[in-house]
């Protein structure tokens, strides 16, 4: 009787055994998913794709994720059109790497004298108004912060002289009146600066301060009043050349510049150009320029 109790037992372990391993092979899982698929494709035809509320759920989850990358999507074009302006972000990579602008400048114009030997007596005769106009181009080499500034500027400068009676005569008379000179000098410049940019002041509104340096060449000089020029009238009737052939100059500025919209913006500052080389021809004769322009520009 224990015998046959013993080998029940021993039938019943094999059976679950044997049940457990049927239930884990791959197989029949294989069987169960293909059954769990057709079963699931019955309720759906019979009771529609959202019979359990899990599409629904996932096409909800999908929209959201799809709205919110929209809007930032939105949020960072609005950025870049900003471009650093207004309510946009500073430090924003510019829309275009170079911009292009003309500038119009009209300036006060100074201009130093020291003179030894013949020019012994040489003074300043005032300041006068003169102008310079041409195009600018800013190259940002650090997003929209930094910029190499250059351009080409047709300039007009003067450089007049007072000087006593008795010069280029052959007598010398301390009686004589003075004498005055007065030349319009003709430049094409070309400026060699940095200009750095500013957080905004006001919406669409920022601070640009302009460091560097021009070269200049002379295209021409022309005395003005001939008749009573002294200095045109002393050298050989004026076919004597009386300035050198060019000029280089520190350039400091500052200015704002309003933007009015994507590619266009006003640019308005002062400038400062102090010339580093004498211009006068005659070696006993130190002349330097000095300019102060209100810079006009429109960037396109």
């Amino acid at each position: 009787m224990k015998k046959v109790a013993g080998l029940g037992l021993i039938l019943v372990v094999l059976a679950a055994v044997s049940s457990w391993a049927q239930s884990t092979s791959p197989a029949l899982y294989r069987l169960r998913t293909k059954e769990s698929n057709v079963t699931e494709k019955r309720f759906r035809k019979i009771l529609g794709d959202n019979y359990d509320g899990q599409d629904q759920n996932r096409r909800d989850y999908d929209d959201d994720r799809k709205g919110k990358r929209k809007k930032q999507q939105q949020r960072t074009r609005e950025s870049e059109e900003n471009n650093g302006y207004g309510s946009g972000p500073d430090y924003a990579w510019p829309t275009h790497l170079i911009e292009m602008s003309i500038r119009f400048a009209p300036s006060l114009d100074l201009n130093t004298a020291e003179g030894t030997g013949s020019y012994t007596g040489f003074r300043t005769n005032g300041a006068g108004v003169r102008m310079s106009v041409g195009p600018s181009l800013d190259y940002f080499f650090f997003k929209n912060r930094y910029a190499f500034s250059t351009g080409l500027w047709y300039t007009i400068k003067r450089s007049g002289f007072q000087m006593p009676g008795s010069f280029g005569q052959a007598v010398w008379n301390p009686g004589a009146p003075e004498k005055e000179s007065t030349y319009n000098l003709q430049y094409l410049q070309v400026p060699l600066t940095v200009k750095l940019f500013a957080n905004n002041i006001a919406p669409n509104m920022r601070l640009y301060l302009q460091t560097g340096g021009l070269v200049s060449v002379k295209l021409a000089e022309k005395a003005l009043d001939p008749a009573r020029n002294g200095l045109y009238l002393a050298e050989s009737g004026g076919d004597r050349r009386q300035y050198g052939y060019g000029d280089v100059e520190l350039l400091l500025g500052t200015g704002v510049q309003y933007k009015i919209n994507q590619n266009n913006a006003f640019n308005i500052g002062l400038s400062y150009q102090r010339g580093l080389i004498n211009v006068a021809r005659g070696s006993q004769l130190v002349s330097k320029n000095r300019v102060v322009a209100l810079d006009l520009g429109f960037k396109f």
